[in-house]
């Protein structure tokens, strides 16, 4: 790998702590401070709506200028969101869908650059390689941050320990921005084709983006999901951070496993081993919601979700590549993020809708049953891409 890529590595590691250190924790608090799931439902169906939007924005500028304008503004935004946290304190739960806002122009922009970045200093040869090295290193880091934050939140009373986390992690993205002046990145001086964006490129990309819907639907809405059951059941933000360093260590070992067991010819049996897993992981939750079935899932998802992303991650680039159409890897990348987000959006509005017409968490359950079977059929898509 290139030098740049080593930094990107390091830019991915700082940010995966940072999230780490409060991402984890900001659903927690909001919905300490309303008790109502479904406001945190639609604080995070905000941001899934908005980050597209910044996808384009993002892709615009990085193609007039670079990559690395994106990259800075997202951190920037970022930075600007934990400061309105800190400084709204307890009211912060009174602006919480401009806050999710914020925080959806802060995801579009950053990761428009980062997947743009990271296809920039990888190739089809070293591609799995670099994924595997970056799972590990954030499974690392996203094994100390939360670990850490919970120890914070739990030695002070009030809100004072998130207070504390939220100061951190706003160090850690003044970090983060001048780090990634360490990057070199050349201008490009054109302009993004919105048409390319909404059009059918071709088949294999066709291929790409059903799968990533479909991923979607699970995606990052499990997380924020699991981990208000887990506060729930426990009454601990300490258990939390226990659970959530068991799941970053195994997560982090997964890793390097596939990295080294799953070579190009069992790519296929890779998807199918990552979202069967996931699957079975859910069935206790479903079954009985206790302390017991929610250490085995974060066991069994850890354990088998990177032997499904990495997949579908270097699947997606590698299709790029084999295009021969870099240049336009920025509309690829618009493409890709307007699919993920849209399998979000669509899943957070059934849960919205089951939790309007049950007027019951126990629809959860249900609910948890049907993303987690959906990536099935993401697989089912990605296979032809692997054939």
């Amino acid at each position: 790998m290139c030098k740049d890529a080593k930094i990107l590595l390091v830019i991915s590691a700082l940010f995966t702590f940072a999230m780490g250190l409060s991402n984890v924790f900001v659903n927690i608090y909001f919905w300490r401070e309303t008790g109502n799931f479904i406001v945190i439902v639609l604080y995070n169906l905000t941001h899934y709506i908005t980050t597209p939007i910044a996808f384009v924005f993002g892709g615009i500028l990085a193609k007039r200028k670079n990559s690395m304008w994106s990259l800075r503004i997202g951190l920037m935004l970022y930075a600007i969101f934990y400061v309105l946290v800190l400084i709204l304190g307890s009211k912060g739960s009174l602006y919480i869908y401009m806050l999710g806002l914020l925080y959806g122009l802060a995801s579009g922009f950053y990761w428009l650059a980062y997947n743009t970045l990271s296809f920039d200093y990888t190739c089809i040869n070293n591609r799995d390689t670099f994924n595997g090295y970056n799972g590990c290193c954030g499974g690392i880091t996203a094994a100390i941050a939360p670990i850490t934050a919970a120890y914070i939140i739990s030695r002070f009373t009030s809100l004072r320990g998130y207070t504390i986390v939220f100061t951190i992690t706003l160090v850690v993205f003044v970090l983060l921005m001048i780090t990634s002046y360490m990057i070199k990145c050349k201008n490009y001086g054109s302009k993004v084709d919105i048409k390319m964006v909404f059009s059918k490129i071709n088949d294999q990309w066709s291929i790409i983006l059903k799968a990533t819907v479909l991923w979607g639907f699970r995606d990052v809405i499990i997380v924020f999901v699991i981990n208000i059951l887990i506060i729930q059941t426990t009454g601990s933000e300490l258990s939390l951070g226990k659970l959530t360093l068991l799941s970053s260590l195994i997560s982090s070992g997964s890793f390097v496993l596939v990295q080294r067991v799953i070579k190009p010819q069992k790519r296929k049996l890779s998807t199918y081993l990552g979202t069967v897993g996931i699957f079975i992981a859910v069935w206790g939750i479903a079954y009985k919601m206790a302390f017991s079935t929610l250490v085995i899932y974060i066991i069994m998802d850890a354990l088998f979700l990177p032997f499904f992303t990495i997949q579908l991650s270097s699947s997606t680039f590698n299709v790029i590549d084999k295009t021969n159409e870099e240049n336009m890897r920025i509309e690829y990348m618009i493409s890709k993020d307007l699919a993920l987000n849209g399998g979000r959006i669509v899943s957070s509005l059934i849960l919205l809708l089951l939790l309007s017409i049950f007027k019951s968490l126990s629809v959860i359950k249900i609910y948890l049953l049907f993303i987690a079977a959906v990536p099935l059929f993401s697989a089912y898509y990605l296979r032809k891409v692997l054939e």
